[in-house]
């Protein structure tokens, strides 16, 4: 893990404090280059208020970089219990092992 992949991980992970909805499944997140990639993966009961709290997060990420990076959001609906593909650096993942069989 680089030290650009630890500041990304620190910097999701503030972004998403107070942010999390009980439809979240999963936030991942990449940096290729100078792009900063931001997955969101919901539950089929996501609204588009859950999709809007993802994305300020996201926006507070991007805000912690300089001019010239730039930001791709990818969200969402993967129902449960479907696989979900994350990115590089998993930010957060719903527990769900319980509750699907």
């Amino acid at each position: 893990m680089t030290e650009e992949d630890n500041k990304l991980i620190l910097s999701s992970i503030r972004a998403l404090q107070g942010e999390i909805t009980s439809s979240l499944r999963s936030v991942s997140v990449e940096l290729r280059e100078k792009k900063i990639i931001w997955q969101c993966l919901f539950d089929s009961d996501a609204t588009e208020d859950d999709f809007e709290l993802m994305s300020v997060a996201c926006t507070e990420v991007i805000a912690d970089y300089p001019w010239g990076y730039g930001l791709e959001e990818i969200i969402k609906y993967v129902p449960a219990p479907e696989n979900m593909k994350h990115l590089e650096n998993l930010i957060y993942l719903r527990h769900e092992k319980n509750y699907y069989k």
